[in-house]
């Protein structure tokens, strides 16, 4: 199709010609896009090649790279066009001239080429202002007023170029999504998540396995960083190297985009990531930066230190160490003994921190969000607001961090409004943001009363007071990363010292703690957490029993609490951890491993033995998903706390909304025992309801005067008319 526009690479030097009008978009296939490119997010260099300093000189003298260098801060370098020299250097407002810049790039005449225009034209002058206005609140104090004429008139173009060089299909469903109820308030939604590679084998055996999804019922899939990521130390993917490259071992860029079609045929969203707050330090601009650009230099956190002469270059191991010692700075370009410039990496060495007080890093970010959403994907999970700004006040930090989130929004609502903003952090969930998060902490609740027996605790994130209109959670029972104990001390009674109870946690899941269900699972810990898939750490060994029912109760309490759950696949067929992870290169030093076992087509078919533990496993997941998605109660995020009067057993009452809109005369009563007894829920305590009641499970009218009667570790969901 010609160049990709969302990459802001310069495609030519600049001529007095391309200040003509109609000059700064004319659709993907176009040479020149916009007038001057300042910001670069990829130079057309080919800087992974042996000789990267003489490809980036090459660049820089063919494409005019030094004139985007911000270091300079030159009126030629920032000198905006003729038109724009005709606006007021300062309006009433101080974002009014830059939101003219932006209109001004974005002229009829070069509107008229783009596809759907009355549609883009319709969102940007919906959308457009409130960016400038985010640009400004977050950067005036950061870059000169000049500066951010040329980073919003460059974004203005990146936009239009975006929108251009979207399929058909992705623009077809970018109208349907305007209007629509939000997913993550649907009671149909289910999400999924696995390693492509680890589940299927690659983008291919994926899209083959996309019957399965269906049948599980599952509505979004979240497929881990599929990009291309540092060569030695990829840490899971989320090293990324290049979000414009996928990694070859699953396939290439154009089979993740076949996938993600159809999957969207199929009725399935795909989720991806886009590692915002940091690069690999193997990724082009970080390459760039180590051989000498100023302007490529700056987009990441860089102080200069002390290097002596005679010291010898440090390797990546010894790097590591440093940074597993606390010091987060790490040399620039370990290569070279005379180089005192360190950049900031708190993840890891090999991961330069992004410096998000440059206006060009939200341009160059932008434009990879852009191009990830062209791929297919319709929720882009990013990082959290906490880890995009850096500085002394964290308070300030975050909301600076909150205001950038906001305006990756506003860009996704012009050029991609399918695709929403998801954020790792769920303090961060904000309507005009991120409006979906991850559930983390209720997550580590989870876990927690199934090693204490007690609710106590997990009673307490029922309510969810926190969360905003409109918003929503996703709530996994595990995922990628090592199981971690995300509650703080709000959510811990009176008496318990909640370091003590996470020190108990981790014994408890990884041998140390005599008598323990997961004594004997090979669960482990590490930094990151506790190691281990879901079976493994309820305690399932072979055949079906206690660990099944757990496991069971651990994913019935994610369905029926508010939010979207997520399954890590594998959990449905009970797989146990992976005994043989270290063997794999790579992974000997990341127990992580341990609990993302590769999955055959044999272990998908042990689903239909029903007798055995993944067999039973699979069909009561399934059905948990195909009960939530059939009852109204489960409409929305209203969540009514239930006091069971059983310090084992949890209740929480769901009240949604009937199809009409009105107000349900039922909810629906979610009940969910912690103990390895039976435990007993009195007619007194379920007074509060008409006396007939509905268990969902088999459609059986009960007797609510008698009382419900939960087995160890069982749970049931009632239909019941409150008094």
């Amino acid at each position: 199709m010609g160049e990709d526009i969302t990459q802001l690479a310069i495609s030519a030097p600049d001529h007095p010609d391309d200040d003509r009008p109609g000059a700064s978009v004319h659709g993907a296939g176009s040479g020149t896009v916009g007038r001057r490119r300042r910001s670069v997010a990829r130079p057309h260099a080919d800087l992974s090649s042996g000789d990267a300093a003489a490809a980036l000189t090459a660049a820089e003298s063919s494409e005019g790279l030094t004139a985007h260098r911000p270091a300079e801060r030159s009126v030629e370098a920032f000198a905006p066009s003729p038109r724009e020299r005709e606006l007021p250097e300062r309006a009433e407002a101080p974002h009014a001239d830059l939101l003219r810049v932006a209109r001004t790039r974005l002229d009829d005449d070069a509107l008229r080429h783009l596809p759907d225009a009355p549609a883009f034209r319709r969102r940007a002058e919906e959308h457009l202002g409130r960016l400038v206005e985010l640009i400004v609140e977050i950067y005036a104090d950061r870059a000169e007023h000049q500066e951010l004429a040329v980073v919003v008139g460059d974004l203005a173009v990146m936009l239009a170029g975006s929108w251009a060089a979207r399929s058909s299909a992705l623009r077809q469903a970018d109208a349907a999504a305007e209007g629509a109820q939000p997913w993550w308030l649907s009671r149909g939604s289910f999400a999924a998540a696995a390693y492509a590679d680890r589940w299927a084998g690659g983008f291919s055996g994926v899209q083959e396995r996309i019957p399965y999804l269906q049948q599980l019922g599952i509505t979004h899939l979240r497929l881990m960083p599929p990009f291309r990521a540092h060569p030695e130390r990829p840490d899971g993917g989320f090293a990324v190297s290049s979000h414009r490259e996928t990694d070859p071992r699953l396939g290439g860029a154009d089979d993740l985009r076949r996938l993600a079609d159809a999957l969207r045929r199929a009725g399935i969203s795909l989720m991806l990531d886009v590692v915002t707050s940091r690069t690999s330090s193997d990724h082009d601009w970080a390459r760039a930066a180590a051989d000498g650009s100023e302007y490529f230099e700056r987009l990441y956190q860089v102080r200069r230190g002390t290097r002596r002469g005679s010291s010898r270059p440090l390797t990546l191991d010894e790097a590591q160490a440093r940074s597993a010692a606390g010091q987060e700075w790490v040399p620039l370009n370990p290569g070279s003994r005379f180089d005192p410039r360190l950049v900031r990496s708190t993840a890891a060495p090999e991961q330069w921190d992004l410096d998000w007080s440059s206006p060009h890093v939200l341009l160059c970010v932008a434009g990879e969000l852009l191009h990830v959403a062209g791929l297919g994907a319709q929720v882009l999970r990013v990082d959290p607001a906490s880890r995009l700004w850096s500085g002394d006040d964290a308070r300030e930090s975050h909301r600076r961090g909150l205001l950038v989130l906001e305006a990756l929004a506003e860009v996704l609502r012009i050029a991609a409004p399918s695709s929403v903003l998801e954020t790792q952090d769920a303090d961060d969930v904000r309507s005009e943001g991120a409006p979906v998060g991850q559930g983390l902490g209720r997550t580590s609740l989870i876990w927690s009363a199934l090693a204490t027996r007690s609710v106590e605790m997990l009673e307490r994130a029922v309510p969810q007071p926190g969360a905003s209109a409109g918003t929503g959670r996703l709530l996994p029972v595990r995922q990628h990363d090592a199981l971690s104990w995300g509650f703080g001390p709000q959510d811990v009674p009176e008496g318990i010292d909640p370091q003590a109870h996470r020190e108990f946690l981790d014994r408890f899941y990884t041998g140390g703690f005599p008598g323990a269900f997961a004594a004997e699972s090979g669960c482990v810990r590490t930094e990151h957490g506790v190691c281990g898939t879901s079976a493994s750490l309820s305690g399932i060994r072979e055949e079906p029993g206690a660990g099944a029912a757990r496991l069971l109760l651990a994913h019935a309490v994610a369905f029926s609490m508010s939010g979207v759950p997520e399954l890590w696949l594998g959990d449905e067929l009970a797989v146990l951890n992976d005994v043989d992870w270290q063997r794999e290169p790579g992974h000997a030093d990341d127990p992580r491993w341990l609990h993302r076992p590769r999955l055959e087509a044999s272990a998908l078919e042990s689903r239909h033995d029903f007798f055995a533990t993944a067999g039973q496993v699979y069909g009561t997941i399934r059905r948990l998903a195909q009960m939530r998605a059939a009852a109204f109660e489960f409409e929305g995020q209203e969540v009514v706390d239930f006091d069971t009067r059983n310090p084992a057993v949890l209740g929480l009452q769901r009240v949604g909304l009937r199809p009409d809109g009105e107000l349900p005369q039922t909810v629906v009563l979610c009940l969910a025992n912690f103990s390895d007894w039976a435990q007993f829920v009195t007619g007194e305590t379920l007074s509060g309801f008409l006396p007939r009641g509905t268990r969902l499970r088999d459609d059986v009218e009960i007797d609510l005067r008698e009382g419900i009667l939960l087995e160890a570790h069982g749970w049931s969901w009632v239909r019941v008319i409150p008094r």
